[in-house]
């Protein structure tokens, strides 16, 4: 360590702890909030003791000042003794060799940088280091993966004020690290061809076009930061296909995806057919809200679910109708038993056919409505509970129309990302198509290794998994939350607070990301310290405060302008004839 580079010394006049210790700075030392600093100090052993730390608070007086017209005295005309003092205060990172005592008052601080910066911010002990963001210098910081793949620890929470702490932004940022740059291939290394993520678009048509540049990207401006972090050609992403409902308008079987501002080739229309419906069992996702599991419509769900199974049929119109006839008399009684037995297709005109939701509902309700209601359908079912069951049935025909009918394609992760459109959809069916997805994953993972990784992305976590009561849709991601690691499932949540999450989900997530807050939930994140509590409640757009296990502080960071379009805006093409008239420009 060079003398130059010295900033200052550990104030003696205050205590240093193995927590926290003060700086009296050099008279042309310029250090500020998020700063890395280092000292060194023999011990009588003959080892050297070098702490680590980050400034997180600066202050500055004027020693020998005791009226505020001292002040003029002293640091203007000079005719009155005193000096200008500066001072930061900076908490503890690592102590190396790990030998836990305060720094010694009195010693020489140095900027941390280089190798020292590394060893400052654990770089040495990452298993996986990927850059994940820059500092206050514009250099970068490292993720280790490892505590967010599942090898060590899984998941991500992202906490922020809506449309502020850019939330979604930052989300996208971690996939494109990961899946659009050499860095990604490192960490990620064979399986990075079959890792996939579904992330799903709930305001706007906003991620419809992360396919295309950002057109408000200024590679004069904002390709610095890229280039800082190793990605010497920034575009946007490479591989994805977007799924949008069918329009509510068209009529049924039409494939009309519900979008403005891309072409209809441009995106794959999705859904469940009545086929695909039943046999996964998704009826217990119309029923997601937490007051239907505070009565007996669960029970009643569970009945007609079984019984929907064990009376299907494919029809031989191979365009996912069903057929419902009464079954053989030693049909399995139960769901997953059911779900074995062979069907052969049917003739349409053998039963009765099912096309749409709606026919359905018209299905269910002839068995368990009126006087004389099956009893292998609604069971002990009081009479309430059956009319309330069919009036959240026949409220939902108009709300999953669009999606459960026939000449819709599902979900299939062909694509390295896929973007589920969901913002249009009533809050029923946004809940509906988020259980069903997760559920869908979640199977499809079970006995099949924890590689390839799929992330999912899910913004307005609070409604899925709420802190308060119980819904199938929480269960599955309380349950991706606890087991999802293991199975390769990593959920990258987003809320705008913590406190509205249910705790199993936001406990369990190794990786925690704090955007700009609201003040008055910023006492919810305890990981944070008191001074950047308060950061945060005046955080830009960009500005982000990273938690991981390896690094026992939380370490602010800003993150690149976007190269990929973020909203509709952003993607926007230019028009035929402008692209015409601007060739013939550059010719001219």
């Amino acid at each position: 360590m060079d003398d130059d580079v010295r900033v200052g010394l550990v104030d003696g006049s205050v205590p240093a702890t193995t927590r926290r210790f003060s700086v009296v700075l050099e008279d042309d030392a310029v250090v500020q909030l998020d700063d890395l600093l280092l000292c060194s100090q023999p011990l009588r052993d003959g080892r050297t003791v070098t702490h680590y730390g980050i400034v997180v608070e600066g202050t500055g007086d004027i020693e020998g000042a005791e009226l505020r017209s001292d002040t003029e005295r002293i640091a203007g005309s000079q005719t009155m003794p005193g000096r200008v003092s500066r001072a930061v205060t900076v908490q503890m990172l690592r102590t190396f060799e790990e030998v836990w005592i305060p720094p010694q008052p009195g010693a020489a601080i140095y900027r941390a940088s280089g190798p020292q910066r590394d060893m400052a911010l654990f770089a040495d002990q990452m298993s996986h280091p990927i850059p994940i963001g820059l500092d206050i210098n514009e250099q970068p910081i490292l993720l280790d993966f490892s505590f967010l793949s599942g090898e060590k620890g899984g998941h991500a929470s992202i906490s922020g004020i809506s449309g502020v702490a850019t939330k979604t932004s930052f989300a996208l940022f971690m996939l494109y690290m990961l899946l659009e740059t050499t860095h990604g291939d490192a960490v990620l290394r064979p399986h990075k061809p079959n890792t996939r993520a579904l992330v799903f678009n709930v305001k706007g048509e906003d991620l419809l076009h992360l396919d295309r540049p950002n057109g408000a990207f200024d590679a004069a401006k904002h390709a610095a930061r890229w280039t800082a972090l190793g990605v010497t050609s920034p575009g946007p992403f490479g591989d994805v296909e977007f799924f949008v409902p069918r329009a509510a308008r068209a009529h049924s079987g039409a494939r009309v995806a519900d979008v403005e501002s891309r072409q209809q080739e441009d995106v794959t229309v999705y859904g469940w057919t009545p086929d695909a419906f039943i046999r996964g069992g998704l009826l217990r996702f119309c029923f997601s809200d937490a007051a239907d599991t505070r009565n007996q419509l669960s029970f009643l769900e569970q009945k007609v679910r079984t019984q929907l199974l064990r009376w299907m049929h494919p029809a031989r119109l191979a365009d996912g109708s069903i057929v419902m006839r009464e079954p053989e008399p030693d049909f399995p009684q139960t769901f997953e038993r059911a779900l074995l037995r062979k069907r052969l297709p049917v003739d349409p005109g053998s039963g009765t056919l099912i096309s749409d939701f709606g026919d359905l509902v018209e299905f269910i309700a002839d068995k368990i409505g009126g006087q004389y209601s099956d009893p292998h359908w609604v069971g002990i079912a009081a009479p309430g509970t059956v009319l309330a069951f069919l009036r959240r049935l026949y409220a939902m025909v108009p709300r999953l129309g669009p999606l459960v009918c026939t000449n819709v394609a599902s979900i299939e992760q062909r694509s390295r990302i896929s973007v589920v459109d969901i913002h249009a959809l009533h809050d029923d069916a946004q809940r509906f198509v988020v259980g069903a997805l997760l559920s869908q994953i979640f199977e499809a993972k079970q006995g099949s290794g924890r590689e390839p990784l799929q992330f999912v992305v899910l913004d307005e976590l609070n409604k899925y998994a709420p802190r308060d009561g119980s819904s199938p849709i929480k269960e599955v991601l309380v349950d991706i939350a606890a087991r999802g690691r293991s199975l390769g499932i990593i959920l990258i949540g987003a809320q705008q607070s913590a406190s509205d999450v249910d705790r199993a989900v936001t406990t369990n997530s190794a990786i925690k990301v704090v955007g700009r807050l609201d003040a008055s939930t910023a006492d919810e994140y305890r990981f944070l310290s008191a001074e950047l509590r308060e950061r945060a409640a005046r955080f830009l757009p960009g500005t982000m405060v990273l938690d991981q296990p390896i690094v026992p502080a939380p370490i602010p960071l800003r993150f690149p302008f976007p190269c990929y379009a973020t909203n509709v805006a952003e993607g926007r093409q230019p028009d035929p004839e402008a692209r015409v008239a601007a060739a013939f420009a550059s010719l001219s």
